[in-house]
């Protein structure tokens, strides 16, 4: 791509005849509309108006009163060393050229009635002018040049047209990876770019020699590491003082880096963009004044509104006003720090029907800091924190009926006892633990225990037993309890230890009516809710199923699925995806949300599936599932 400057040259003609003066000034301004000419009658003026606007070129004549042309010229020497002056005299002789030479004269010419002296001036101001922005540039650059050095992507060379010699800096030894050959022939040059480019890059430099343009382009450098680089090159023609071109100067730029920069950058943008539309979560984008910029079509379907509809909206549009002020507070929080937010709020439909969604935002800001856009990610949470409430409230009543709990070792001593324990045997945690049952049983309640134990150990035996004991707190009447006991995780084929709870039989019996009447209405509750709910232990055995479940799957009624486990109730191929999604909760700890398809009796169905862990004392001891129908969702989104 070539580079050329066409700007307007500037020239003070100096003469005391202002006929001269204006003659000259309207020929050389019709010769070249670049030509700006300005006129001065004596020398002193003419150094008034360089001192104010130094001009491209200078044309003097030399016979004028008070200080000649030669005094003038020194003169101007004495400030601008380089710029352009032409000595244009009516009166010449050797003399006066010696002395205009010595002065530093840049052209000398003489006068004359035709319009060919006027062209030939024409002419000899161009080339002066020409010359000396072709030196500045090259200095220009040569100090570039300079400065560039220091980086390792950066180097310059110069070509010597009559030796075909290339001259290297030490930038671009660094480049071509040779530190220590400082030149090398052009046509050794040439080859160690790409062979599809060479033939350019000749054709480049002649045209540069033609033209006396700047050019640049980009090529293809193979240095013989085994690697390919980008290499952006300069080519600057360089004019001696004769007007002749013997040399080019260069300078290349290695973009390889930046090149792969802008390549994955444009790629990450591309999978961004991908992502954003193609993403199952609702997806906005926000401009620095929280307005609608853009959404995904995830997002269209669930407010209901189009990406034209709510462009330039802002955000309190969309959010029920009950609960503006929580976002309000957290569009504050999010414009004033770079990070994000997290927020769960009820969003208001086109068609007026109220959700709740959970929100995700995160700011982008500029290298200054201020707020470019805001991205959201969000989702329909509706049914979620609906049975959310449902199951805190559930999980409300069980910690109001907790149990007093234990944890016996192999040797039969206490390990654990929680608060309830300490509160119904009335002796501190210190004195229980390391002590044995007997310090709160009497020797018939001990016995009865390690019966039962024995049972646990046998072959045959079950997972757990319960049974009645009597404690001995530390002070006052004996208390009749329900004793739940199981066995400890083995530790390889080594008996563990077992785990109990002690429940005050009194205090029970009087719960387990109210017990009933609120189980019976959560499990009404339960068994109403659209989608299928189960818990599991670690054994993969169902503790719960409610109806959807048993429906979905085909269990009659009247199975008693307390024990069962998963091969014993479905196919291979479930039982073995509902145990894979099972281990992955007790590995992380944490819940998962799956969309996965489920072969029932009614053929192929999708569902999402959210598993969370479920805690006892900081360990995992089952799963709790739901599964929302999801299959006329997909079908649909099918059809579309």
């Amino acid at each position: 791509m070539p580079f050329s400057l066409h700007r307007e040259i500037q020239v003070l003609h100096v003469d005391d005849d202002p006929s001269i003066t204006d003659l000259t000034g309207t020929f050389l301004e019709r010769e070249d509309d670049r030509f700006a000419v300005q006129t001065a009658t004596s020398a002193d003026e003419g150094l008034e108006n360089i001192n104010d606007r130094p001009p491209d070129c200078v044309v003097s004549d030399y016979n004028m009163p008070g200080t000649d042309g030669i005094e003038f010229l020194q003169a101007v020497r004495e400030e601008y060393p380089d710029l352009p002056f032409i000595l244009f005299t009516g009166k010449g002789s050797e003399a006066v050229a010696s002395d205009a030479i010595a002065a530093g004269v840049t052209d000398y010419l003489q006068k004359g009635s035709g319009t060919e002296r006027y062209e030939l001036l024409a002419n000899r101001i161009r080339n002066a002018v020409r010359t000396r922005r072709e030196a500045e540039r090259a200095d220009r650059q040569e100090q570039l040049m300079r400065l560039t050095e220091f980086n390792g992507d950066t180097g310059g060379f110069e070509l010597d047209t009559e030796s075909n010699t290339v001259v290297l800096t030490a930038g671009t030894r660094r480049i071509i990876g040779r530190r220590n050959q400082h030149e090398m022939s052009l046509e050794e040059a040439l080859k160690l770019f790409h062979p599809d480019d060479r033939e350019d890059i000749q054709h480049t430099l002649d045209k540069v020699l033609e033209t006396r343009e700047e050019l640049y382009d980009t090529w293809r450098l193979q240095p013989g590491d085994g690697e390919e680089r980008l290499l952006d090159m300069t080519i600057t023609p360089v004019v001696e003082n004769g007007g002749e071109v013997t040399k080019l100067r260069g300078a290349g730029h290695d973009i390889t880096e930046r090149e792969e920069h802008e390549r994955t950058a444009r790629q990450r943008q591309k999978q961004l963009s991908l992502f954003f539309e193609e993403s199952p979560l609702g997806a906005v984008q926000w401009d620095s004044e929280f307005q609608f910029e853009r959404m995904n079509r995830r997002a269209e379907e669930i407010l209901g509104y189009s990406e034209a509809e709510l462009c330039g909206e802002s955000w309190e549009g969309i959010v029920a006003g009950d609960d503006r002020g929580q976002v309000g507070d957290a569009v504050e929080k999010l414009l004033d720090a770079d990070g994000g937010t997290h927020v769960i709020n009820r969003n208001v439909r086109k068609d007026g029907e109220a959700i709740t969604c959970e929100w995700h935002n995160r700011v982008v800001t500029g290298a200054d800091g201020d707020v470019q856009t805001i991205f959201s990610k969000f989702q329909d949470v509706t049914d979620r924190e609906r049975r959310k409430t449902e199951l805190e409230e559930y999980e409300t009543i069980i910690e109001a009926l907790s149990d007093a709990v234990y944890v016996l070792d192999e040797k039969g001593q206490f390990t654990y006892v929680n608060d309830e324990l300490v509160e119904l045997v009335g002796y501190d945690r210190e004195t229980i633990l390391g002590n044995t049952p007997s310090l709160i049983k009497d020797e018939e309640a001990v016995q009865r225990a390690e019966q039962e134990l024995g049972r646990l150990l046998s072959s045959d035996g079950p997972e757990a037993v319960t049974f009645e004991v009597t404690v001995y707190p530390r002070e006052g009447d004996p208390i009749v309890c329900e004793d739940h006991m199981g066995v400890l995780p083995y530790d390889g084929e080594e008996f563990n230890g077992s785990v109990g709870t002690l429940r005050d039989v009194t205090e029970q019996r009087e719960r387990e009516a109210e017990l009933r009447q609120t189980t019976n209405q959560l499990q009404g509750v339960i068994d109403s809710v659209e989608s299928a709910m189960w818990i599991r232990n670690t054994d993969h055995e169902y503790v719960y199923m409610n109806q959807y479940h048993r429906d979905l799957f085909d269990i009659a009624d009247d199975t008693d699925i307390a024990g069962k486990r998963v091969a014993d109730l479905h196919s291979a191929e479930v039982a073995e995806k509902f145990q894979q999604n099972d281990q992955r909760v007790y590995e992380t700890r944490e819940q998962v949300e799956i969309e996965e398809v489920i072969q029932t009796d009614d053929g192929r169905q999708y569902f999402l599936t959210r598993i969370v862990p479920l805690f006892d004392n900081g360990s995992v001891y089952a799963t709790c599932g739901i599964a929302t129908n999801i299959t006329e969702q997909k079908e649909y989104e099918e059809k579309l």
